[in-house]
């Protein structure tokens, strides 16, 4: 797999970024373990991907987030088990670490694993090998580890939090990535890129807007940006999106995610109504399809439309396109 190829889906023609790809590029073919650091939102699983295609490993790409798993479970989702190994245990498991055989294992949020279970993984990162739970001898596997962390672990490990040997194991070389905020030029890029991959249509982004989500300090990163892009392009009514959409949707925070109780997000009905029009518009008055965009029942979809000042009238005739086919679009709504 090409350097180009495992490195193309990190936008951005910022010096960092560039430097960033450079450094991929070199540490991809070694065997040396990787600790990518970087705030909430970043990208550092794509970063991980991106040393894993830049590498000669035929093996799979393994992700597993370490604070997703609990501590009387950390042994038997990593490590694997054996069936009647415990109760509830009906069949074998390989575990993480040997599905990333040949491959690479990427270990995200390891700063918040707990101390109690760091002596048998940093085992396994020194030997290869490990026993899963309930079988009588150990089992080898050849994996690159490459982990992340949001919180620098020289603090955990200063406050007792992390062991310093698995610190120092894990940290082969350590990548930094720069917060958003930090490479303000490639955020129209981001923008713009996002924008292609999220919209089937030829929407696009006003010179104005793109001067406000470059100058947006986007404490999310570029998660966040891409969350934004996502709901700009429901929301937008025409195929520009402007610059008081953008002020909207930047204002309004975090939106709520669509479901019974927060379809109307508090204080932001002018951005919710402009999404429900737009999802009807999309769907040609269907009020089931635009349901199931929304992840709503089509009853709840009716009372927040009564909610946003949309007359009976108009939910007849959304109705009406409803069951006599999308012939007419509710232009009212």
């Amino acid at each position: 797999m090409s350097t180009q190829l495992a490195t193309r889906a990190l936008v951005g023609d910022s010096a960092s970024m560039r430097a960033l790809r450079e450094m991929i590029g070199k540490l991809g073919p070694s065997k040396l373990p990787v600790l990518i650091e970087g705030e909430t939102g970043t990208g550092k699983e794509l970063v991980a991907l991106a040393l894993h295609l830049a590498s000669a490993r035929r093996g799979r790409f393994v992700a597993f987030n370490v604070c997703a798993i609990p501590d009387s479970m950390f042994e038997s989702t990593v490590f694997g088990h054996v069936r009647g190994a415990f109760t509830g245990a009906t069949n074998s498991s390989a575990g993480f670490l040997a599905e990333a055989d040949g491959g690479t294992a990427f270990l995200d949020e390891i700063a918040t694993m707990d101390v109690s279970v760091q002596a048998k993984l940093l085992r396994a990162l020194e030997t290869g090998t490990f026993r899963p739970v309930g079988a009588s001898s150990d089992r080898r596997s050849s994996f690159r580890t490459v982990a992340a962390s949001n919180d620098t672990l020289s603090r955990r490990v200063a406050s007792g939090a992390f062991r310093a040997d698995l610190a120092q194991r894990l940290s082969g070389y350590v990548l930094s990535i720069p917060p958003l905020r930090a490479r303000r030029e490639d955020i129209p890029l981001l923008a713009e890129c996002f924008l292609r991959v999220t919209s089937a249509t030829a929407c696009r982004f006003s010179r104005a807007a793109l001067r406000i989500l470059a100058e947006y300090d986007w404490p999310g990163n570029v998660r966040e940006l891409k969350m934004l892009v996502e709901r700009a392009v429901v929301t937008c009514e025409d195929r520009e999106i402007s610059a008081e959409l953008v002020r909207l949707l930047l204002e309004s925070a975090v939106l709520p995610l669509p479901g019974e109780r927060d379809v109307l997000g508090a204080g932001h009905e002018r951005i919710e109504r402009q999404r429900v029009i737009s999802i009807l518009r999309r769907h040609r008055g269907d009020t089931a399809a635009a349901s199931r965009a929304l992840g709503i029942h089509r009853s709840t979809l009716y009372r927040h439309l009564r909610r946003l000042g949309v007359r009976a009238q108009q939910l007849r005739i959304t109705r009406h396109s409803t069951l006599n086919g999308p012939s007419q679009t509710p232009h009212s709504v």
